[in-house]
C-alpha cells in the first residue's frame, strides 16, 4: 500500500510541476502574452442563419495584463458566439496569446501549454513508474518515430502528390505496424506473425468495405460531410479507416500472439487444435471490450458537434445522417476487423507453433 501511495505521490508532483511550467513559461514566447484579469459582457446579439439554426453572439470586453512585456495592461475586445463551436468564451485567469493588428492588439488565441505538459507529464510518469525503463524507452522512441513518419506521409500528400493518398496512407499503416512491432517487441517470431494477421485482417474488413460500398453504390454513405477536407473526400476516408482498422486490430492480435506463445512456453507439444482453441478463447474476450472502446472513442469524438446540432433544433434522423454517418460506418468496419482478426490470427498462431513442435520432435 506505502509503495502504491508513493507511486501515485510521484505522479501527482510531476504532473503539478508540469503544470506550473507551462503557467510560467510566457518569457520564452517571441510574441507578446497576456493573463486576463477582468472581462465584461458588453452586449449580446441573436443570430439566425439560412437553415434557422439559432445562436447568439456575445463581445467580451477584456482586462489583458502582460506577463512578458513588464507589467502593461490593456483592453480588448473578443466577439464569442453562444455555441463556441468555432470561437472561444475567455475567463478571468485564462492566458491569452497576442497579436497587433491596425495598431492595436487582439487576441489571437488561448495558451494551452500548460494543460498540455501536465497530461503529458501525467502520461510520461505512470508510464515510467507501472513500466520497467528498457520497455519504456522503445515505446517512447516508437511514438516519436511513427510520428515523424506519419508527418512526413502529410507532407508528400500535401506538397508531391505523388502517388494516390490511399495507397499513400495504406503502405505508411503498414510501414507504422511495423515500426511499432520492432521496437516494442523486438525481431522476434511473435512480432512477425503479429504483423502478418494485422495486415490480413485489416484488409478483410477494407475489403469488405469496398465491396459492400461498391454494390450498393454507397448509398446513404455521406463523405462530403466529412471536416475541412479540401481533397476528394472518399480516399481521405479510406485511408482515415484502413489506419483506425489497423491500429485496433494489431491491439487485439498482439494479444492472442502473446497468450498463445505463452501457453507454448508453459506446455508446448500441444495439438494445433487446441492453440486455436485457445486463441479463440483470448480473442471471444477481448473482443466485445475493444469494440465497446472504439465506439466510445467515436461517441465522444462526436459529442460537441451532436450537442450543437440539438441546441440548433435539429433532429436526430438528420443529425445521425449528416454528423455520425461516417463515424458509425468506420465503428462497424473497425468492428470487421476485429472479428476477423481472432480466427485469422488464432490460425496462423496455431499453425506455425504446431510446426515448430514439429521440427523439435523431429529433431528429437
Amino acid at each position: 500500500m506505502k509503495k502504491q501511495v508513493k507511486r501515485l505521490a510521484i505522479i501527482v508532483t510531476v504532473t503539478v510541476v508540469a503544470f506550473l511550467i507551462g503557467r510560467w513559461d510566457s518569457a520564452l514566447y517571441p510574441g507578446p502574452v497576456g493573463e486576463i484579469t477582468r472581462v465584461h459582457q458588453t452586449q449580446s446579439q441573436d443570430t439566425t442563419d439560412e437553415f434557422n439554426n439559432q445562436d447568439s453572439q456575445i463581445t467580451q470586453k477584456l482586462t489583458v495584463k502582460m506577463i512578458n512585456r513588464s507589467d502593461h495592461v490593456i483592453h480588448v475586445e473578443n466577439d464569442y458566439m453562444n455555441s463556441q463551436a468555432m470561437t472561444t468564451k475567455f475567463k478571468v485567469g485564462d492566458q491569452v496569446l497576442l497579436k497587433k493588428q491596425n495598431g492595436e492588439f487582439q487576441v489571437d488565441t488561448i495558451k494551452r501549454d500548460s494543460t498540455l505538459l501536465a497530461l503529458i507529464a501525467f502520461f510520461l510518469a505512470s508510464t515510467f513508474v507501472y513500466v520497467r525503463f528498457t520497455k519504456m524507452s522503445f515505446l517512447l522512441l516508437s511514438l516519436v518515430v511513427n510520428a515523424a513518419i506519419f508527418a512526413g506521409a502529410i507532407l508528400i500528400d500535401v506538397h508531391s502528390k505523388i502517388m494516390p493518398v490511399f495507397l499513400l496512407f495504406a503502405l505508411l499503416a503498414i510501414i507504422l505496424a511495423i515500426v511499432s512491432l520492432r521496437l516494442v517487441l523486438g525481431r522476434t517470431k511473435q512480432a512477425r506473425i503479429t504483423l502478418l494477421s494485422t495486415i490480413i485482417a485489416t484488409a478483410l474488413a477494407m475489403g469488405i468495405m469496398a465491396l459492400v460500398l461498391k454494390m450498393t453504390g454507397s448509398a446513404g454513405v455521406h463523405f462530403e460531410t466529412m471536416s475541412f477536407v479540401t481533397q476528394v473526400p472518399t480516399p481521405i476516408f479510406y485511408a482515415q479507416a484502413t489506419i483506425g482498422v489497423l491500429g485496433a486490430v494489431m491491439d487485439e492480435s498482439a494479444d492472442i500472439v502473446a497468450g498463445l506463445f505463452g501457453l507454448h512456453r508453459e506446455s508446448p507439444h500441444r495439438p494445433f487444435r487446441d492453440y486455436r482453441d485457445a486463441g479463440l478463447s483470448v480473442g471471444r474476450e477481448i473482443l466485445g471490450t475493444l469494440t465497446n472502446v472504439l465506439f466510445m472513442i467515436f461517441i465522444a469524438e462526436t459529442i460537441p458537434m451532436v450537442v450543437l446540432m440539438l441546441r440548433n433544433g435539429n433532429n436526430w434522423s438528420y443529425i445521425t445522417d449528416q454528423v455520425m454517418n461516417l463515424g458509425i460506418l468506420q465503428t462497424v468496419v473497425s468492428a470487421i476487423g476485429i472479428v476477423w482478426a481472432v480466427p485469422v490470427t488464432a490460425g496462423i498462431t496455431a499453425a506455425l507453433l504446431r510446426h515448430r513442435d514439429e521440427e523439435e520432435e523431429a529433431r528429437l
